[in-house]
């Protein structure tokens, strides 16, 4: 069938199609007459899908935006904030709703307050705006001043619902380490009273960190024994080379005397030569100045035999010194060894104690992070905009129904259309012959119209011949 049939066809079935579409739309209007409005309010909160983590103190971001915004979807839908809303707007007390509960089968089967709730639950409708982390509820009522009190009562009891979990978590997790952090308290403390017990028992104090008085007091006989015997060979060097020079030792009182002595003979030496080109070899003064040098050099001599004799003497000193430090330190030694054993049990006790403070503090700082992060399990979420009441209803819609009243209409009057023709037997036209005969369409014969005299011929005809 053609485009051109069709057109013929709906065409000659005009009054059906004419018909239905009126029919649709008195349909339409009649239905806005007597359907009550349906306002929707809507309230929107702002959802931070950021959260610092609590170890390491970072911004972070949820893995996955869609069940972020699942979990909130279904809280502000659970029964839990239905529930708030009837208590929050006190609706189980109102005379007209309790009626209703008494006629609605659910009486004698759920309380009032499950009842309110679940329809509540029926008309609301919360969403996230495609692309924003805005969450939107809306809610449906007749009434548009109830649309928005219910819209924004659901938005403030979700808030506050987010707030208790948050805070119920917080509180699981804290129940669930508290007997934890106990234990560890316990062992800690049995610990440190057997560290103190056995310090108490062996009288031996903890070292302090990098100081141990035993180490320290065989290091520092040892630092000792070591200058003692370098001195000593310092001073055997010096008698067996009976060196007399200052810089050897200059607080030596022996070499200072030796220095003093050896400037004044080095002068008196000057003194003499200056002399001999002007007086003669027996001059009186010459004979002097001869005599005070050989003087000098006595003087010398006997300081050198006493510098000699201290040195033997400082020798003794020195080596009785060292032999005492020998002993000191063989002492020392022994102790040290004595003490290996408890050092080594009082190490032990000490690195028990510590691993028992560090596992308890690792376990308090799992507990603050488990706190702190299951208060992160929803999003924060903070009130946009109220639900104010709307002016215009959200069904139904005079344009939006009239549209589809008509579009409606017209198709269901080409199908009616379509179908009486389709059921109607008579032949109208060479299409219909060509579906009714089995034969070939030869031709048409066009109806012939029946002629009319012309008035003047008639009358001629009717004249005298």
């Amino acid at each position: 069938m053609s485009v051109g049939q069709v057109l013929a066809i709906l065409l000659r079935q005009a009054w059906i199609l004419v018909l239905t579409l009126l029919s649709a739309v008195i349909g339409a209007w009649a239905v806005m007459q007597f359907t009550p409005g349906r306002y929707e309010a809507h309230a929107t909160a702002s959802v931070d899908p950021r959260h610092v983590n609590p170890v390491s103190g970072n911004a972070e971001y949820y893995r996955s935006a869609d069940l972020m915004q699942g979990n909130i979807i279904a809280l502000v839908a659970s029964d839990q904030v239905a529930l708030d809303v009837v208590k929050r707007l006190n609706l189980a007390q109102n005379p007209f709703v309790q009626q209703s509960f008494r006629r609605s089968s659910s009486f004698g089967r759920e309380t009032i307050e499950h009842w309110i709730a679940n329809s509540l639950r029926a008309n609301l409708e919360p969403t996230f705006d495609l692309g924003t982390d805005v969450l939107d509820i809306g809610y449906t009522a007749p009434d548009p001043n109830q649309a928005a009190l219910f819209a924004n009562a659901f938005l403030a009891a979700a808030v506050d619902a987010s707030v208790a979990m948050k805070a119920a978590e917080a509180e699981q997790t804290a129940r669930w380490f508290a007997p934890q952090l106990d234990r560890l308290r316990a062992e800690l403390d049995e610990a440190r009273a057997a560290l103190t017990a056995f310090q108490a028992k062996e009288n031996i104090a903890a070292p302090s960190e990098g100081a141990d008085p035993a180490t320290s007091q065989y290091m520092a006989i040892g630092d000792e024994l070591s200058n003692a015997r370098a001195a000593l060979t310092t001073f055997q060097t010096r008698l067996a080379s009976n060196s007399t020079d200052l810089s050897n030792d200059p607080s030596d009182p022996d070499l200072q005397l030796l220095a003093g002595l050896k400037e004044r003979l080095m002068t008196a030496e000057g003194e003499v030569a200056a002399a001999k080109g002007v007086l003669g070899a027996h001059n009186s003064k010459m004979v002097a100045q001869r005599a005070h040098l050989a003087a000098i050099r006595r003087e010398i001599t006997e300081a050198t035999e006493r510098m000699r004799q201290h040195l033997k003497q400082r020798i003794e000193t020195v080596q009785t010194e060292i032999a005492s430090l020998e002993t000191q330190q063989l002492e020392a030694q022994k102790s040290l060894v004595e003490v290996q054993a408890k050092r080594d049990r009082l190490s032990q006790l000490q690195r028990n104690v510590r691993f028992r403070a560090d596992q308890l503090n690792a376990r308090e700082n799992a507990a603050e992070a488990a706190k702190l992060k299951s208060k992160l399990t929803f999003s924060a979420m903070t009130a946009l905009d109220q639900a104010v009441p709307p002016l215009v209803p959200a069904f139904p819609k005079p344009f939006v129904a009239l549209a589809v009243a008509i579009s409606a209409g017209l198709a269901l009057g080409l199908i009616l259309a379509l179908l009486k023709e389709a059921a109607d037997r008579r032949v109208r036209c060479p299409v219909d012959l060509e579906y009714s005969a089995a034969g070939p369409f030869l031709g048409v014969l066009e109806r012939a119209r029946p002629s009319r005299p012309r008035i003047g011929a008639s009358r001629r005809s009717l004249g005298p011949a």
